[in-house]
């Protein structure tokens, strides 16, 4: 599907005083401003320093958490972590069990398996907990609408804290203490990850018992991995979080972090958040989608780089079967929407797709449709589900209104950008008529389609190394902080060629005014027929690590012919 570009919003701001105040490049100063950086919020923007991270005080329910937690640890009381299988509640499991195994707990983790137990807290989990003698439930990521189990564990004396970032349902189940910044409206932290909250909640517990904060600073680089890979707003408080991950990352990493990191090339002296997010994230998600999550935090968990060594292979196989079946289910989705114009929402489903996988596929389909997508896996007499949607438009928000009305959903959760769900296969169709009826309505026009938002042009002297530099002092890059997309008129090709395994990626030479770069376009093969005339080019700028000879190259995100409308 034709992406439609659209141009930021048009400055209001003396430009000349940003660039030279910051030493940036005018066409980066120009960035900022259309997207409304100014003054302290520049200044905050290119300085994010851990002294302006909000007290971990102003988290609602936080106090009473943070105590529990230490009554625990101080009367050696049997405490359980229970995380969630995805990245975030991976790190965030780790994040915990590290922190208070610190401050010398009695401590265990669970995380459940995805394919027999579920998402949350559950039988299995309660059952676990009561076989264990388990005094305290500290849940992670997870928990919030867990109303039934909590008042099952409640019955055998077993107390809860929920430190969570889900949506909640009508009711607040009857925890201990309840720490979820979707309750609070606190801007700065409403978008924390499930790690970021459990972060916060593990500073309370230091604070109250007088320990070293120092050591909370080091586990900051699981907090960098858990909130980028979840595709939080890298804004606030998840920027300041994820810089000084990446700081600390790039200067002592964790044995379990480097052997990743080493295992997938990345360098992580110069790693950013990019790195976290291709690279680490998807490595620790896949034992989550088709091993077990616990394989992936014990390899956080691990204590130096021989424990580390030999924790490694099962991650990285895991790895390798995500991909493989990530490829299956993504060439029978290509297949079946390979006819479909202009759609507004789309739900399918296919037997023999891997429930682990189906919400990567789905995201891939946001990006080339831009419109909510779901995909369920169907199994048996059931369908397990991932959603995923589009800014503006509360995918939670319409299965919860699906649910209200028509009772057809077995379960649902997660946020407005994504859910998951589980129906009966008899209903899948249903669903989909009732989400394309509430799709229909006019309101959800101005949020529909594909868009490709440009920042700009660049200057030809801006061509350089030296603005690749600058563009760094934008990091972390992410979700509410995208890497520029740049825009060149009237380009045109030098020399192309096909690359790759598949030769499905484009290499190429591009003219732009009286210089010559070098581009890369990944899954673009099909645009060089547009070669045979002047382009116009969207991209992103980055140094030539192929060559690593100083050099630039162009990350090509679109190609349209020069003089074709852009909508």
């Amino acid at each position: 599907m034709r992406k439609r570009w659209a141009a930021r919003p048009v400055p209001c701001l003396h430009l000349s005083s940003v660039s030279e105040l910051h030493g940036l490049p005018g066409s980066l100063a120009l960035m900022l401003a259309r997207r409304g950086y100014s003054g302290k919020m520049l200044e905050d923007f290119l300085h994010p320093d851990i002294q302006d991270l909000s007290s971990w005080k102003n988290l609602g329910g936080i106090t009473e958490a943070a105590e529990r937690i230490v009554r625990a640890v101080v009367n050696s009381e049997k405490i359980l972590i229970h995380g969630d299988f995805d990245a975030d509640g991976i790190t965030a499991t780790a994040v915990v069990y590290k922190a208070l195994s610190e401050l010398g707990a009695d401590i265990s983790y669970y995380v459940p398996d995805r394919f027999i137990e579920g998402y949350g807290i559950g039988s299995s989990s309660v059952q676990f907990c009561d076989e264990n003698g388990i005094d305290l439930l500290i849940t992670v990521d997870c928990g919030i609408t867990a109303n039934e189990h909590i008042n099952a564990l409640n019955s055998i004396n077993v107390d809860t804290v929920i430190t969570d970032h889900h949506q909640a349902g009508d009711q607040l189940p009857l925890a201990k203490a309840i720490v979820n910044p979707a309750l609070d409206g606190d801007v700065r932290h409403s978008t924390l990850a499930g790690v970021g909250v459990a972060w916060m909640v593990m500073n309370g517990v230091f604070e109250l018992m007088n320990a070293d904060a120092s050591f909370l600073q080091e586990l900051l680089q699981l907090v960098a991995i858990g909130t980028v890979t979840d595709v939080v707003d890298l804004n606030d408080d998840n920027r300041i979080l994820v810089s000084e991950g990446l700081k600390i990352m790039r200067r002592k990493p964790l044995p379990g972090i480097s052997a990743l990191a080493k295992s997938a090339s990345v360098d992580l002296e110069s790693s950013n958040s990019s790195h976290l997010a291709y690279y680490i994230g998807p490595r620790l998600n896949a034992c989550g989608r088709v091993g077990h999550a616990k394989q992936a935090v014990a390899l956080l968990l691990a204590v130096d780089e021989s424990e580390a060594g030999e924790l490694l292979p099962p991650v990285e196989e895991n790895n390798r079967i995500r991909k493989q079946y990530e490829r299956n289910v993504e060439k029978e989705v290509k297949g079946l929407t390979a006819e479909l114009k202009d759609p507004r929402c789309i739900v399918l489903a296919g037997e023999g797709w891997h429930r682990g996988v189906v919400g990567i596929v789905a995201s891939r389909l946001v990006s080339r449709f831009g419109v909510p997508v779901i995909l369920i896996s169907l199994e048996d007499d059931y369908g397990y589900g991932s959603a995923r949607s589009i800014p503006g438009i509360s995918i939670h928000s319409l299965l919860g209104q699906i649910q209200d009305e028509h009772k057809i959903l077995s379960s649902f959760g997660g946020h407005p950008m994504a859910a998951g769900l589980r129906i009966s296969g008899d209903h899948v169709q249903l669903l989909k008529e009732h989400l394309e009826t509430l799709m229909s309505d006019k309101k959800w026009d101005e949020y529909l389609g594909s868009v490709l938002y440009l920042d700009g042009s660049l200057e030809e002297k801006d061509y350089t190394i030296e603005t690749v530099r600058a563009l760094s002092r934008l990091e972390p890059f992410g979700s509410g902080n995208s890497m520029p997309v740049w825009l060149a008129r009237g380009a045109y090709a030098i020399q192309w060629r096909a690359v790759g395994k598949s030769r499905n990626h484009l290499s190429c030479d591009l003219k732009i005014g009286t210089s010559i770069f070098r581009a890369i376009g990944f899954n673009m093969v099909e645009k060089q027929s547009l070669f045979s005339s002047r382009v116009d080019l969207a991209f992103t700028l980055e140094a030539d690590t192929w060559r690593n000879d100083g050099s630039i190259q162009l990350m090509l995100k679109d190609i349209r012919r020069t003089g074709k409308q852009n909508s």
